[in-house]
């Protein structure tokens, strides 16, 4: 990697080396050499971009033959991030975090992917944490001096890319690649700290920017400012309702309405339209119906609840033509399961409410609670079978 030749590092039978993977650090001991670990034998380089560690990033980012670049922390994430791109030789980068894998992947089906392609981006699959679904994102690209990221924080290079594949009438395609996202586990104190000024600086230069809004409501309420979050959460709403109507496809504006509808239901406030207007502009979110699938149970409207129900269990990410956004995987597994064992229950449709329950036993295997409903179900199936006999 880095300064060691293509060939010991990926095979590559190619003088120039094809793919640089790149990244910026801080710190990042704990992730960085599964990280490293992940790319070896499938990138041609790894250029890592150390902005003042005191632990042993550095040390790690060596050991497996990195190119290693210290530049000063200026609180500006896309300077750090561009001095990597500038520092890169392949032909293609890897955009990737020290708290991600590239899981599954080979160099042979690096190689099928850019060798002779016409592209001049693709989107990956991201699984943003362990338990979630994945989605896709733009992780993969030519390297043009004109794809350069933008803003200090969720620097934005989309728009570059956007750009230079207008120009030069080349298509955006899609690769099948996966990255694991690993960070978001455990105590997140310490970034939201960090991220916080970092949020209003960048609003102050550009307050339409609804990723920004919704990330400062999301740090808000992790450190116990729920009021100042809700405004956050309606600020990004009202960006997204600026597009009238919002992108289908934005998955910003979605968890923008789910998190200001949990806020506001947790302080008993009715969230009635605002659920109805987030549904009318995404009626196929996962997170969206669940919320008015408990609302119909809340009114003991347990037939109507079974529909949005029903649309979640049918939910396959790997199918789905419509971008969908990350779901922690009991929004479309366990709870829709659970939820339907009790409607179905309260409908006295035992049988399919014991199903219903081992489906959720088997998505949360962890839960005492769901065989015991099954059981419970099948009981009182049979007790009604008996009481029904002549």
């Amino acid at each position: 990697m880095g300064q060691v030749p293509a060939t010991l590092v990926a095979g590559s039978s190619s003088a120039s080396p094809l793919l640089s993977a790149v990244l910026i650090a801080r710190d990042e001991a704990k992730f960085l050499s599964g990280c490293l670990q992940s790319l070896s034998g499938i990138v041609d380089e790894v250029v890592v971009v150390d902005t003042g560690s005191v632990d042993e990033t550095p040390e790690i980012a060596l050991r497996f033959g990195a190119n290693l670049i210290h530049h000063p922390w200026r609180d500006d994430f896309a300077e750090a991030r561009n001095v990597s791109l500038d520092r890169a030789h392949g032909a293609w980068i890897l955009y990737i975090d020290a708290d991600e894998r590239l899981v599954g992947a080979d160099r042979a089906a690096v190689e099928r992917l850019l060798v002779g392609a016409e592209e001049i981006a693709f989107r990956l699959l991201l699984r943003p944490r362990l338990d979630a679904t994945p989605y896709r994102e733009y992780r993969l690209w030519r390297n043009d001096p004109r794809i350069r990221f933008d803003g200090v924080i969720h620097e934005k290079v989309v728009p570059a890319i956007q750009r230079a594949a207008a120009a030069d009438g080349r298509a955006i395609g899609v690769a099948d690649l996966m990255l694991q996202h690993l960070g978001y586990e455990g105590d997140q104190t310490r970034k939201h700290l960090r991220n916080l000024p970092l949020l209003r600086r960048q609003l102050e230069i550009e307050p339409g920017n609804l990723f920004a809004w919704n990330h400062l409501g999301r740090v808000l309420e992790a450190l116990g400012e729920p009021e100042e979050a809700e405004h956050a959460l309606l600020r990004a709403i009202e960006t997204a309702r600026s597009s009238s109507p919002p992108d289908q496809t934005d998955r910003l504006a979605c968890l923008s309405y789910g998190d200001l509808i949990r806020l506001r239901k947790a302080r008993g406030a009715d969230t009635t339209d605002l659920l109805a207007e987030a549904l009318s502009a995404f009626p196929r979110n996962c997170l969206l119906l669940l919320m008015q699938a408990q609302r119909l149970i809340d009114e003991k409207n347990y037939a109507a609840a079974l529909e949005p129900l029903d649309q979640i269990l049918s939910f396959d990410w790997a199918s789905d033509t419509d971008d969908p956004p990350a779901y922690d995987a009991p929004i479309v597994g366990e709870l829709p399961w659970s939820s339907k064992g009790l409607c179905l229950f309260r409908m006295k449709a035992y049988a399919e409410a014991a199903e219903a329950y081992a489906a959720a036993a088997r998505c949360a295997p962890e839960n005492p609670s769901y065989p015991i409903k099954a059981e419970l179900a099948r009981a009182r199936g049979r007790k009604v079978a008996t009481l029904a006999q002549p």
